[in-house]
């Protein structure tokens, strides 16, 4: 993916269009676990409101302390959904903490350079990559790419695990 001059800019056309008729979260997106399920909903709708937030022109102070939120959200959901596939024995672990590693890795270059930017800053806009790019980007490949695949080849395992792991009728 290339960055235009506008995106550079702090400007994009997508800058006055809210993410949210870009990806609605529903039952689609569950993957049969409810802690889970609630996790990536609180993530994905508090990374779609630092998004509104920063179109509405809010301070870098302020989003500097909503991406570092979302930073510690994403960290604990990935620590309890790794603890839960290794208890079941998920085979495809090591790339699923992988790609966690990664976005955790994107996540985190994202703060800091929140952090070079100066509290006074009454917006992002100027000679600054465009958080516009770069936070719709995330939230868009957490709830796409992240959650509609990686995790939905996980659902069918777990669900598979809960059934198994139910007493019968009648069992002793």
């Amino acid at each position: 993916m290339s960055i235009t001059n506008q995106e550079i800019s702090g400007r994009t056309q997508r800058q006055d269009q809210s993410i949210n008729p870009l990806i609605q979260w529903e039952d689609h997106l569950s993957v049969g676990d409810p802690e889970i399920d609630a996790q990536h909903k609180e993530i994905y709708d508090f990374g779609a409101e630092i998004y509104e937030s920063w179109r509405n022109g809010v301070p870098v102070g302020t989003l500097r302390l909503s991406a570092n939120k979302l930073l510690k959200l994403l960290r604990a959901h990935f620590t309890y959904e790794e603890r839960l596939l290794a208890g079941i024995g998920y085979g495809d672990l090591k790339q699923h903490v992988a790609e966690h590693r990664s976005m955790l890795k994107e996540l985190q270059d994202m703060c800091e350079h929140f952090e070079t930017l100066s509290d006074d800053d009454d917006s992002l806009g100027g000679s600054v990559l465009s958080p516009n790019w770069s936070v719709m980007r995330f939230i868009l490949s957490f709830a796409l790419g992240h959650v509609i695949t990686s995790d939905m080849n996980y659902s069918q395992v777990l669900k598979a695990s809960r059934i198994a792991a139910k007493p019968t009728a009648g069992g002793n």
